[in-house]
């Protein structure tokens, strides 16, 4: 079946009934389809389209010929008559007579040519309009069915987590945060052990200066002594 005769199929095309008519799955699928189809329809219009508007072209120089000759032999006519030659008038106005003959069947051509190009520029804007259009939906359609697949795992992922789809996440950060505070715990005991230890150390500093003191005493004490015994020995 030719382009023409499906002219009418073609123009009542509408993408938007299409995809209304259309399941969620397979939208997308039909849409392809349909660029495809579109495209190749395209690709035959413009064949077409150029041999018809050539047809055209040649049909309207062969009638502007004819009738720049229906022209010429009339007035050839006339010049016959002029100088007495009524046969010779005749003979131009029969060859004229035979050439609006034919000018009737080259116009009924050109006029069946043109308006076939004329459906055929019609059909390009159509289909190029539809293709641009399609393109637009079906990576509008195509955005839409990514999201769709996200949110679908996104519920998966939700229903092996439990209730809460964000409960794994809220487990994980727990358990984070648990050795977080461990860590800080074992510091703060570092630091309270620490602080204790100076503590202890300084005050023994203290009675290891007062444990000097009581030595020095001693050493005094003896020296006395030692004094004391060499006086009675003299």
């Amino acid at each position: 079946m030719g382009i023409l005769s499906r002219f009418s199929d073609i123009m009542g095309a509408n993408i938007n009934s299409l995809l209304s008519k259309a399941e969620a799955g397979n939208a997308d699928k039909l849409l392809e389809k349909y660029l495809r189809d579109a495209k190749e329809n395209i690709a035959q219009v413009k064949a077409e389209t150029a041999a018809v508007i050539a047809e055209e072209t040649g049909l309207a120089r062969k009638l502007a010929d004819n009738e720049a000759n229906c022209k010429k032999y009339e007035n050839y006519a006339v010049a016959a008559v002029k100088d007495g030659n009524d046969d010779d008038a005749r003979k131009f106005l029969t060859y004229k007579s035979h050439l609006e003959e034919e000018r009737a069947g080259l116009s009924s051509q050109y006029n069946r040519a043109k308006d076939n190009s004329e459906k055929m520029r019609q059909l390009l804007k159509k289909l190029s309009s539809d293709v641009d259009a399609a393109e637009d939906k079906l990576g509008e359609l195509k955005q839409k069915l990514t999201v769709a697949k996200q949110q679908e795992k996104m519920n998966k992922l939700g229903e092996k987590l439990g209730n809460n789809p964000l409960s794994g996440v809220d487990s994980l950060f727990d358990a984070v945060q648990k050795r977080v505070d461990a860590a800080d715990a074992a510091m703060a005991l570092d630091q309270e052990f620490t602080k204790e230890t100076l503590e202890v150390e300084d005050l023994a500093k203290k009675y290891d200066a007062g444990t000097q003191e009581v030595k020095a005493d001693r050493v005094e004490d003896q020296l006395a002594m030692l004094k004391a015994g060499l006086k009675k020995e003299a």
